[in-house]
């Protein structure tokens, strides 16, 4: 069978056997790809490495373990190594790690990424959020032109959690006054130029110190800043300088130039919701790592610079650990 046959008979196969086959030809590949000569390439390269406790670079290299290079800082006398710091520091499976990325730009769930990497589902778990947590650098950190912010409470989850912190839940309650304590918020922030931002601002009503903490300093002067009519944003308005638009008091619009409003903004509440059900609940202690996989949805995980380093390292200890098996095997 030559090319054209292999195309026309893939041609013919539904679509989800086409993203099946897809996704295992990509899921062997990983595993399999030979990296050894970048990965000898860029061993001879000078590559520094600073003291994880002083932040020294006066470090000498003290041999190497499994792979792993071994430093000794000469400033606090400090043994560490070369994968410190990084996600994958006391992870053991190494090989599995570009496959494990790869499941999840697929967004399978834990148990079909475990099954399908072949790893526990606790693995599985401390992974995912190893590589949430890194995503932070996502979200944008200034915004410009006509500016959008707007609150989204979600209920506060302990899910996981075997004793809660308070009582059990009843139903038909959501406007009771205990009830609203126990939501969680998120400032949701775009521009008309696609920049967004998705921060947990804590528990119950976001008042004025958590709005800076997350939303201080990021605005352009120049910018249009459009909210409702929550006070809170009328402060920060006014301490950051900025031109601001009430577009909405109690439900009811207040600007006449239909260019200010809170649209954009709301439906991206509408998204984080949908994006967040496929998870059947998202305990709050990780909510903001799925928020920063939410912004993170439109581009490649693996393109992210520091995951991008966590591969270069997890190849770097794979092929080394091999180099070694083979020269032991020779003797």
């Amino acid at each position: 069978m030559n090319l054209d046959d292999l195309k026309a008979a893939i041609s013919k196969l539904p679509e989800y056997q086409r993203k099946q086959l897809l996704s295992d030809l990509k899921l062997e590949h990983y595993e399999k790809g030979s990296y050894l000569q970048e990965v000898l390439q860029k061993q001879e390269e000078d590559v520094l490495h600073a003291c994880p406790k002083c932040g020294s670079m006066d470090v000498w290299s003290r041999g190497s373990y499994k792979g792993v290079k071994r430093l000794k800082c000469n400033n606090c006398n400090k043994y560490f190594s070369s994968t410190s710091g990084t996600a994958i520091y006391h992870i053991h499976k190494k090989d599995k790690w570009q496959a494990y990325l790869q499941c999840m730009e697929e967004e399978l769930t834990l148990r079909e990424a475990a099954e399908k990497v072949g790893i526990s589902l606790q693995t599985s778990f401390n992974w995912r959020h190893k590589i949430l947590s890194s995503l932070s650098d996502v979200e944008s950190g200034r915004f410009a032109g006509i500016v959008e912010a707007d609150e989204l409470y979600l209920r506060f989850s302990e899910k996981g959690d075997k004793n809660l912190s308070r009582p059990p839940r009843k139903r038909g309650n959501d406007n009771n006054k205990t009830e609203r304590e126990n939501k969680v918020g998120i400032l949701v922030t775009t521009d008309r130029s696609g920049n967004k931002m998705a921060k947990v601002v804590g528990k119950s009503i976001m008042n004025k110190k958590a709005l800076a903490d997350a939303l201080g300093g990021k605005i352009d002067k120049s910018a249009i800043l459009c909210t409702d009519g929550y006070k809170v944003y009328q402060g920060l308005a006014k301490r950051e300088k900025l031109n601001h638009k009430v577009v909405s008091y109690l439900g009811r619009p207040t600007q006449k130039n239909k260019a200010y409003h809170i649209q954009t903004v709301n439906g991206l509440h509408s998204e984080i919701k949908k994006y967040l059900n496929k998870f059947n609940g998202v305990s709050t202690k990780y909510l903001q790592n799925y928020l920063h996989w939410f912004i993170a949805a439109g581009e490649k995980i693996k393109e992210n610079e520091k995951v991008k380093l966590w591969l270069w390292l997890s190849i770097t200890i794979e092929a080394l650990q091999i180099l070694e098996k083979l020269k032991s095997n020779a003797f």
